[in-house]
């Protein structure tokens, strides 16, 4: 949702150019998008941290038996008909993660393509009629990059986020636009945040708005999973917002023009923090073999009580 009003770590540019969540490699091919006359302004989208949820938040409340603004509407713009996901890790000296964490991102990137969860985004489209393409059950992992450059004096603004992936794109070679993008994880300290969890947007690199995702280190206040299946509660948590930020920007990835609710909520808000039937290890989902605990994602098709664990 954007709510450039709550987004205190982030600066005025972030404000003009995100789409945040609050809290509670290979390279696609590439893919045809419906032509969009003009760009929506990037608008920070937040995924907002548990204790600073609204009572619109989860699941939209129910008038008259249906739920205020679902469900989610087609704004027109382009999804992600295939997705391939490429982590930053920026962890300067003083700064760096746990020995586990970078291995358990990026090992959910490889894990997530084809699941049941994501396949409930295989009911959202781009285009209409004969133009009409659905987004398939396809993610891939593109690669990892570790930075130990220092973050900046002023700490870590949007600009200093959209920065430092054009910098990481044009050292890797790595492809911009949709269908690419881009989870910058900061190492502990680096962003210490308190309304929201992370969120995503997009910058433009060579003429092409490619999205990117801000991923503060995991397991701070309010954005912490209830179990820990992987015995990393900083990792686990970490892939629980990513999956969040991943699945909307699939189906929003411009912030806005894809598929929102009418207050302007993308999917993943409507279930934040709402989390399937734990297993004894604390995992409410196994991908390739892997435990996770990840929050469910809504469906249009089972609405108007659309979160679901696929």
């Amino acid at each position: 949702m954007r709510r450039p009003a709550r987004l205190a770590l982030v600066s005025a540019a972030a404000l003009a150019s995100l789409s945040v969540l609050v809290a509670t490699g290979a390279t696609a091919a590439a893919s045809a998008t419906p032509a969009v006359p003009v760009l929506p302004s990037a608008t920070p989208h937040l995924m907002k941290a548990l204790t600073s949820l609204r009572p619109t938040e989860n699941r939209l409340p129910l008038l008259g038996g249906a739920p205020v603004g679902l469900p989610l509407q087609y704004g027109g713009g382009p999804v992600e008909l295939t997705n391939t996901n490429y982590a930053i890790f920026w962890e300067p000296s003083g700064h760096a993660s746990s020995s586990s964490y970078k291995t358990l991102i990026t090992r959910w990137f490889g894990d997530v393509g084809g699941s049941a969860l994501f396949g409930t985004t295989t009911q959202y489209y781009q285009g209409s009629g004969a133009t009409k393409q659905s987004i398939q059950n396809v993610s891939a992992f593109g690669g990892s990059y570790v930075d130990a450059d220092p973050y900046p004096s002023g700490g870590i603004t949007d600009a200093a986020l959209q920065a430092e992936v054009k910098k990481v794109v044009a050292l890797q070679g790595w492809p911009c636009g949709v269908g690419n993008e881009y989870f910058v994880y900061s190492g502990p300290g680096g962003e210490v945040v308190s309304s929201y969890c992370a969120y995503h947007s997009y910058v433009t690199i060579n003429g092409n708005p490619t999205p990117y995702a801000d991923e503060p280190y995991g397991g701070q206040s309010g954005c912490t999973t209830p179990t820990s299946p992987n015995g990393d509660p900083a990792a686990d948590s970490a892939i629980n917002t990513t999956s969040h930020e991943q699945w909307e920007t699939i189906t929003d990835p411009l912030t806005g023009n894809g598929w929102v609710a009418l207050d302007g909520d993308e999917g993943s808000d409507q279930c934040n923090f709402q989390f399937g039937s734990a297993d004894a290890g604390g995992a409410d989902v196994h991908l390739n073999g892997h435990p996770y605990i990840v929050q469910q994602e809504w469906s249009n098709a089972l609405a108007p009580f659309g979160c679901t664990m696929g």
